[in-house]
């Protein structure tokens, strides 16, 4: 039988998130929102606040600023921060960049995760994830991708279409799945690239 019991330092961790969210967050719920999406002074005011309870990244190793939970512990924090829609970001755990910086901190380059992870973790950018095509494109299923990747000099060509990207306005960088081969097979050739937002041939459109 697994263990759930995220032991007592996380119930205390757990406790305290909750009454940060209480004091904290849900206060902030109020504030006037005129656009789609969580205004990024506030986002940064709640951030700040979160450092300073320290709360800030539960599941982002300690190395890089966070409070380095495993996943009983996440899964504990995580819940709490969820009893406001304004926790995850304080908290810096929202989708999708909780799960982007997850895939970085295992997968990426020690480059990579210089120049996307670290910034990601800090709470100093957004990012995205771009999977989601529009018919006849994949829709969710990385198995159908349209979006192509080819191989040029000093790098790739993406080219294909993306939609209901959460967070893609505002974000610093994607990580968009295009296909890499002739066809796929059992969900082979979908490959996941890195692109920055200020690229002159990506472009974010309302829908």
């Amino acid at each position: 039988m697994i263990d759930l019991d995220p032991g007592p330092e996380v119930a205390e961790l757990r406790e305290r998130v909750a009454a940060f969210v209480q004091a904290t967050v849900i206060p902030a719920e109020q504030r006037d929102h005129s656009e789609h999406g969580l205004d990024e002074s506030l986002r940064a005011e709640l951030q700040d606040a979160a450092r300073v309870a320290g709360l800030f990244a539960p599941h982002v190793s300690v190395s890089l600023g966070g409070l380095g939970l495993d996943t009983r512990g996440q899964a504990a924090v995580f819940e709490e921060a969820g009893y406001s829609v304004l926790g995850p970001q304080a908290l810096n755990c929202a989708a999708p960049d909780e799960g982007n910086m997850h895939l970085l901190s295992v997968i990426a380059t020690e480059q990579q995760r210089a120049r996307y992870l670290v910034p990601l973790a800090a709470g100093a950018v957004r990012s995205c994830f771009a999977m989601t095509e529009p018919a006849p494109g994949a829709g969710s299923d990385p198995a159908m991708l349209a979006t192509t990747a080819t191989k040029v000099d000093g790098g790739w060509s993406i080219s294909g279409r993306k939609w209901f990207i959460t967070g893609a306005e505002g974000a610093a960088f994607a990580i968009c799945m295009a296909r890499t081969g002739e066809s796929i097979r059992a969900g082979r050739g979908a490959t996941m690239f890195l692109v920055d937002a200020d690229n002159p041939g990506m472009r974010v459109d309302r829908v």
